[in-house]
């Protein structure tokens, strides 16, 4: 431990046997004693011994003892310095005035009784330490209250800062001397409806509100003091930022919606597919009953194209989850838009002028071409509609442009990575939209239209999420809107002309016995139906329990089972490890609503002979069973 400095006292006294009986007197009571004859020496010893304490004579030969002190109390280094005066002779009251005026800290007069100058010397130092303590603490407090990254602000009774720390200014964009009286509610004004400061002060009790500067947000805590008798004595107020809190709150619950509506997606499209297997299957078959009859021929192919339209709807809730079933090649997005603009010039109002700026040659995009034709005709349709009322214009714009990360941030999307990418604009010199509305455009079944589904700008989000794309909509009433999307540019690659839709094909023969399981009678229907007549004997089963009870008496003569994964009772997934477990090499094809990828994920199970997704008509169902069970075939 290291050992405590002896107290340090400088005695000046021009008289040498009084100047030595007074630092004998102080020796002896512990304390270390330098000494000076003269005024010059006093203050150069003072500058460099730094003495606790100036034991000063009034009268000395060069300087006066009250200009010493003066001179001591102006100096900056030594300024802390105690000066005890002490005069033989000038002891009236005027003198005593000018002394301590001057900035002597106390005065006695010479000869002084030794145990009273010890004494005087000891509650001076006393004192300066007391003082010193407390400015130590001061500045411990200060600086600890500078530590703490929320603004905390004193009050006084009517809510007006006394005092801050160093974390309020900086939260506000402005110096401690502007806050500081200046009531909080003028800082940060309270948001409609509030109570002012005032009346939560007056409540005595904490009170919690949020607040809102320009685009910032704030949580105000404040704690009512009161003094022993209950009264009001003001508050202290605790200011955080939460702008960046509730950002990541509103990131996680529109995560949450799209988790939820995605649930809501996969389920409806399951039971839905489950339905078009029985609309399409059985038009299917339909269609290949009435080789010569034209006008029911027509009227199927239409419940047909009504079927493929219903599938599409359940690909577009999927595509707002992000699970929608995506065939991925290059596509050309300025051709893209070309080929669809005889169908977009017959689906907006006649009034609305369609202009195409479409610039050739850009680099593919890796996209599903279905769901980017969805995405552009969404956006133009409604641009259309936005603008019909005041027959406005439409204007399609393709282009490359380079994008930086920070620009991205503008933008809603999931990968902001900066490079180059392909521009999609549609701009409308419509209504416009609100803020209010702009917010809650891409919700679910949210819609500005008395009749729609309202899943048009959502699934458009969920498609350009899923193919690590960009958008950002700009819009204000009466000043029209601009949506903006980017894709990334992929490398220059073919582009493959698409294939026109071909009529239903014949159905594809076979022979042998397939186990359907599936719990819905109408896509058993449909099934038997179509393997029949493709040459199969077919054995039915309504969930897992009823199929392995139908494989296991005939097992040696099932040359393949289709199995519906979503079952009650038992499952198509939980059937299936019994199945091979009966028959090792079992041929299975597994049906599902939910896209490939997912099924196998979920099994985990490389057996699996194929895949067949729900809608399927009868020629596709055929075409599967007859590759699966020839593919079998041909293996040595």
């Amino acid at each position: 431990m290291t050992p405590r400095r002896r107290q340090r006292i400088l005695v000046v006294d021009d008289n040498e046997p009084g100047r030595y009986a007074a630092g004998r007197v102080l020796r002896q009571a512990g304390f270390e004693i330098i000494e000076a004859g003269a005024g010059v020496d006093a203050l150069k010893r003072a500058a460099q011994d730094r003495p606790d304490l100036v034991l000063l004579d009034v009268r000395l030969p060069d300087i006066p003892g009250v200009e010493v002190c003066r001179r001591i109390k102006a100096s900056p280094e030594i300024c802390a310095t105690l000066v005890l005066q002490m005069s033989a002779s000038a002891m009236d009251d005027g003198s005593r005035v000018a002394a301590l005026e001057a900035g002597a800290d106390g005065y006695i007069s010479s000869p002084v009784e030794p145990a009273v100058l010890v004494a005087t010397v000891r509650s001076l130092l006393r004192i300066r330490t007391a003082e010193q303590a407390l400015q130590e603490a001061a500045l411990d407090w200060q600086a600890t209250f500078d530590c703490i990254r929320d603004g905390v602000a004193s009050l006084d009774i009517h809510g007006v800062v006394q005092r801050s720390n160093a974390a309020l200014p900086a939260l506000l964009g402005l110096e401690r001397r502007e806050i500081v009286g200046r009531s909080l509610d003028e800082l940060i004004p309270p948001a409609e409806g509030d109570p002012p400061l005032l009346e939560v002060l007056e409540s005595l009790h904490r009170s919690n509100a949020e607040r809102a500067l320009g685009e910032r947000s704030f949580s105000i805590t404040i704690d009512p003091m009161d003094d022993s008798t209950g009264k009001l004595r003001g508050g202290v107020a605790i200011v955080t930022d939460v702008t960046e809190r509730k950002l990541l709150d509103r990131q996680l619950q529109h995560s949450q919606k799209l988790e939820s509506i995605g649930l809501l997606a996969g389920g409806v499209a399951h039971d839905f597919n489950n339905l078009l297997v029985g609309v399409l299957g059985n038009a299917s078959l339909a269609l290949d009953s009435l080789a010569d009859v034209e006008v029911t021929r027509r009227l199927l192919q239409d419940v047909m194209r009504a079927g493929q339209r219903a599938a599409e709807l359940t690909q577009q809730m999927l595509a707002y989850a992000g699970k929608g079933r995506i065939s991925v090649g290059p596509v050309d997005l300025s051709s893209l838009v070309h080929d669809l603009a005889p169908l977009i010039h017959s689906s907006i109002p006649r009034n609305v002028r369609l202009t195409l700026d479409l610039k050739p040659g850009l680099p593919a995009i890796q996209a599903d071409k279905t769901q980017i034709e969805q995405i552009a005709m969404n956006l133009i349709i409604n641009a259309g509609e936005a603008t019909k009322a005041n027959g406005g214009s439409v204007t399609v714009t393709t282009a490359i442009r380079n994008v930086c990360a920070e620009e991205l941030g503008a933008f809603l999307t999931d990968h902001k990575i900066g490079g180059a990418y392909v521009v999609l604009e549609v701009r409308d010199t419509g209504c416009g939209m609100d803020q209010e509305t702009l917010k809650r455009i891409f919700d679910p079944f949210f819609s500005t239209k008395f009749l729609g589904r309202g899943l048009g700008l959502s699934a458009a989000l969920g498609i350009i999420r899923g193919h690590k794309g960009a958008l950002k909509v700009a819009s204000a009433p009466g000043q029209g809107t601009v949506f903006e999307v980017l894709f990334p540019a992929g490398v220059d690659a073919p582009v493959r002309p698409q294939p026109e839709p071909q009529e239903e094909a014949t159905l594809a023969q076979g022979q042998g016995a397939i186990l359907v399981v599936d719990d819905e009678q109408i896509v058993r229907n449909m099934v038997q139906q179509a393997l029949t007549r493709a040459g199969y004997e077919v054995l039915l089963a309504g969930n897992g329990t009823e199929a392995l009870s139908v494989f296991s008496r005939n097992a040696t003569k099932i040359s393949l089972v289709l199995l519906d994964l979503a079952m009650p009772v038992m499952s198509g997934e939980e059937a299936l490890p019994h199945l091979f477990t009966m028959k090792p090499g079992a041929l299975v094809i597994v049906s599902s609503g939910h896209r490939e990828e997912e099924c196998r994920v979920r099994l985990k199970e490389p057996r699996v002979a194929g895949f067949l997704q729900k809608p399927y008509t009868a020629a596709s169902l055929a075409a599967k069973v007859q590759e699966v069970i020839g593919a079998t075939a041909e293996c040595p």
